[in-house]
């Protein structure tokens, strides 16, 4: 029977197989750290203190984790909430004067990096796609978003499921992200209402943006072939119909007026009908957009902002309040700091 164990400060709570640690243990433990980031294995790891050789702590037990065990962690003062669950993949134990071990491990996700696969997927949709890889896998996935059919036949040849997925996730803008132990294959969630909005300097200890001009891809035109009338097809990216100013008044291809053209083409002889290639197209469109306006965030620690949700940002500028994206997020707490969180964020308009 797996050993399970709680933890608690007034910062943070650790569930190790959902039953309370020693109160040795809950001591022990001098940091915790969570990262997670858009079709990215989300990360914990925490540290705790063991026996020194001067016999001044006992009870910190190494053996009370093992590899393959559930850890849920959650964060924030008063009520902590769930900011990430996963399993515990290493265990780094340090021997010294005064010993300490780092046990650290990954959410769902990364069930889908173990192994490579060769498979064909015939006339499916891509969220059909997504759930036999998950299947294969075992993992629990969603796929909210409405089905998309690129190909009529797909081939995975020697590669794992994530970068397999991950790889279909770019040809029509889609994302992995992780909802408790479930892998969710969703439409991009970048610009959609914000959860939060956040204020300088009141609410905002730090915050670096860059803006910088897109070079290309302010028009995508895709072109294919229709073997069923033998002749080439084409579509071009529609701006109109996806979220490239977030809620600004001009997206990032906007601002490129005093340089040269940056429309790019793409040829893929594999995409046979005209809704595949507007849908190849729109991806590319707003990939090129994603590093419009990039920057990192330090606040005091939220456990509600983690990778993709969306943020609204005052107290700037014109030009830099609004809407961002949380591409990623890292929530840490220590003895010496307390709980901070720090946020990757991008914009693709202003």
């Amino acid at each position: 029977m797996a050993v399970s164990a709680q933890a608690e400060t007034g910062a943070f709570r650790l569930l190790l197989n959902r039953q309370p640690l020693p109160l040795s243990m809950q001591a022990a433990i001098s940091s915790v750290e969570v990262s997670n980031e858009i079709n990215v294995p989300g990360m914990f790891n925490f540290t705790f203190s063991m026996l020194s050789q001067l016999g001044n702590w006992q009870g910190a037990d190494l053996d009370l984790f093992k590899p393959g065990d559930q850890v849920g962690v959650q964060m924030g003062l008063g009520q902590p909430r769930t900011v990430l669950t996963g399993q515990i993949y290493a265990i780094e134990p340090n021997f010294a004067e005064y010993s300490a071990a780092t046990v650290s491990g990954f959410d769902a996700m990364a069930k889908l990096r173990f192994g490579n696969h060769s498979e064909i997927y015939s006339g499916i949709d891509e969220n059909r796609i997504a759930r036999k890889v998950a299947d294969a896998a075992r993992v629990d996935l969603s796929t909210p978003g409405p089905p998309v059919m690129l190909n009529e036949t797909v081939w995975q040849r020697q590669q794992n499921n994530y970068h397999f997925l991950l790889g279909r996730c770019a040809l029509i803008n889609h994302e992995l992200v992780v909802d408790g132990t479930t892998v969710v294959f969703r439409p991009s969630a970048e610009g959609l209402s914000p959860v939060k909005s956040l204020a300088f300097p009141r609410d905002i200890r730090r915050v670096d943006l860059r803006l910088r001009v897109p070079t290309e891809g302010s028009t995508v035109q895709v072109l294919g072939f229709d073997p069923a009338t033998n002749k080439p097809i084409s579509a071009r990216s529609n701006p109109n119909t996806v979220r490239a100013r977030m809620g600004g008044s001009e997206s990032g291809f906007d601002f490129i007026g005093a340089f040269p053209d940056a429309a790019i083409n793409i040829t893929d002889p594999s995409l046979t009908k005209v809704q595949a290639l507007q849908s190849r197209a729109d991806a590319e469109y707003m990939q090129n957009l994603d590093r419009f306006i990039e920057g990192e965030l330090e606040l005091e620690g939220d456990p509600d902002l983690n990778a993709g949700v969306n943020v609204r940002l005052t107290g700037l500028s014109r030009r830099f309040d609004g809407i961002y994206y949380v591409r990623s997020s890292r929530h840490h707490y220590d003895d010496a700091t307390g709980y901070r969180t720090t946020l990757q964020l991008r914009r693709t308009g202003a």
